[in-house]
């Protein structure tokens, strides 16, 4: 299942500590910090099940860069499970 900008926003909102996550601007330009980086992967992985890493993040520094980042990802492992039925 795609994962949606907005619960994604929500989170990085919450962990920077402002009211709203702009979706194109960079985690550190919107106040994050590396700590902060690491509490949102965690909060990614317990919350969304995402599971993100500080490498991951740091490459795709915005929601809207890093939503696509995993959507692809989850859509590409999806296309490689043996087990799903194929068309």
């Amino acid at each position: 299942m795609p994962v949606q900008e907005q619960e994604i926003s929500r989170i990085w909102a919450e962990v920077i500590g402002i009211p709203d996550a702009d979706i194109h601007t960079n985690f550190f330009d919107l106040g994050g910090h590396s700590l902060q980086l690491m509490a949102l992967a965690d909060r990614l992985s317990r919350q969304l099940g995402i599971e993100a890493d500080i490498v991951a993040l740091m490459e795709h520094p915005t929601v809207a860069d890093f939503t696509e980042h995993v959507n692809s990802v989850e859509t590409t492992a999806g296309d490689a499970d043996p087990t799903r039925p194929r068309p």
